[in-house]
């Protein structure tokens, strides 16, 4: 008898899949239930997360900020492209591997404790989960830019470019908000 998986495995795989460039967004459930799920299950990680590792005030806000930034922006270049009804897709794709990047950092960032005041008090474990993480967070952009790629049906290059442009706005955003840049 064929074994049958659970949705929810189901999903996982697909988001695996997506996280490993196999799969689009076009593949995820057309779900604003889903999509509302995950974006309030990516923010609660965001503050558990902050509060873990203590990341200070308004860790809420931040993540509240910054996920609104990428879903307007999202929003903004599928409109631009008449393709808007690829939103909920995208908008869950986008999300749902934030939440794998995020959970990926999670214990790196633990590991590696507080940030060192100057870099001559960088221990060797310091650097090498710092370039582990840079790796996670260079993976991430690629995973962003070939879910944008797919969602609009453009070349991975302009992908990669929308991918570092919400990223810097994004941070740019929290910087002006929370820490008076």
């Amino acid at each position: 008898m064929p074994r049958r998986t659970s949705p929810a495995s189901e999903f996982a795989l697909l988001v695996m899949d997506l996280c490993h460039l196999r799969r689009g967004p076009d593949e995820m459930p057309y779900s604003p239930v889903l999509l509302a799920l995950l974006i309030v299950a990516g923010v609660l990680l965001d503050v558990v997360t902050g509060r873990l590792l203590g990341a200070g005030a308004n860790v809420l806000l931040r993540s509240l900020v910054s996920t609104a930034v990428v879903l307007a922006l999202c929003w903004i270049a599928l409109r631009i492209r008449r393709l808007e009804n690829r939103y909920v897709q995208t908008a869950s794709a986008l999300v749902a591997c934030s939440i794998v990047f995020s959970l990926l950092v999670l214990p790196l960032a633990w590991l590696s404790g507080p940030a060192p005041a100057t870099p001559a008090e960088m221990t060797p474990r310091h650097v090498l989960l710092s370039w582990a993480m840079l790796g996670l967070i260079v993976w991430n952009l690629v995973v962003v830019a070939h879910i944008v790629r797919r969602a609009l049906e453009a070349p991975f290059g302009f992908g990669l470019a929308l991918a570092l442009a919400w990223a810097v706005a994004a941070w740019a955003l929290g910087q002006a908000l929370f820490d008076g840049a």
